[in-house]
């Protein structure tokens, strides 16, 4: 995504700009809200500004690997983002002149040993990229004809509401109990193909590529 980021082809950039927002708007998001007691409307437009800001200024190509994860560069360049905000509006109120915020105002040392707001920015990091791994499962379930498949995964390990029986899944797709554990398995290892394409997109590096795998699925990534 990094890399794309700075491609010369526009469509690539575009891409990985999308790719970038739909996978960390929800953790910018609640960090704001949480650090700097922002209701919903506030923190939409703050973040929709930090994002607009990092990918005008090109923020995003000074990330450094070996000074941590990504995705921690980004919340705390997003929570110094915040911060700056704040200072730069009580001064306009104060009759001073704007505030013109750099890189290296936002960057700092990382990490910034806030582990709460970290342990709230990974929470929504992995919804995510859950949410962004069901895209590219749904489309192959229809190609090859694997719709129940999804289907029985998706109410078995996805919904937020009480996990059904196999007995029950049964039922619901006339399917036997075996049946069932043999479609949960197909969907499963599908699914897992899809969350580590969406974690390597997503990491700073090889080293937080695996690093990440083993958090999420507590597996050494291929």
């Amino acid at each position: 995504m990094i890399e794309a980021l700075a491609a010369a082809d526009p469509d690539h950039r575009r891409d990985a700009a999308e790719l970038l927002v739909r996978a960390y708007r929800a953790p910018v998001l609640e960090v704001l809200r949480w650090r700097w007691n922002l209701d919903d409307a506030d923190a939409e437009d703050l973040a929709q500004e930090f994002f607009a800001t990092a990918l005008e200024k090109d923020w995003i190509h000074r990330f450094d690997p070996a000074r941590g994860r990504f995705r921690t560069f980004l919340r705390v360049c997003a929570d110094r983002f915040a911060a700056n905000r704040r200072q730069a509006d009580q001064r306009l109120k104060r009759g001073g002149g704007a505030v013109t915020l750099s890189f290296d105002d936002l960057a700092g040392a990382l990490p910034d040993g806030d582990d709460e707001s970290e342990a709230r920015f990974r929470a929504e990091w992995v919804r995510s990229v859950f949410d962004l791994s069901r895209d590219s499962p749904r489309t192959e379930a229809r190609e090859r004809d694997r719709a129940v498949h999804l289907a029985i995964f998706e109410a078995y390990d996805l919904a937020d509401h009480d996990r059904p029986t196999y007995a029950a899944l049964a039922t619901v797709h006339d399917l036997t109990e075996t049946q069932v554990l043999n479609h949960l398995a197909w969907a499963r290892r599908r699914f897992r193909v899809h969350v580590l394409d969406v974690v390597r997109r997503l990491a700073g590096s090889e080293a937080e590529y695996r690093e990440d795998v083993r958090d999420l699925l507590g597996i050494e990534a291929p």
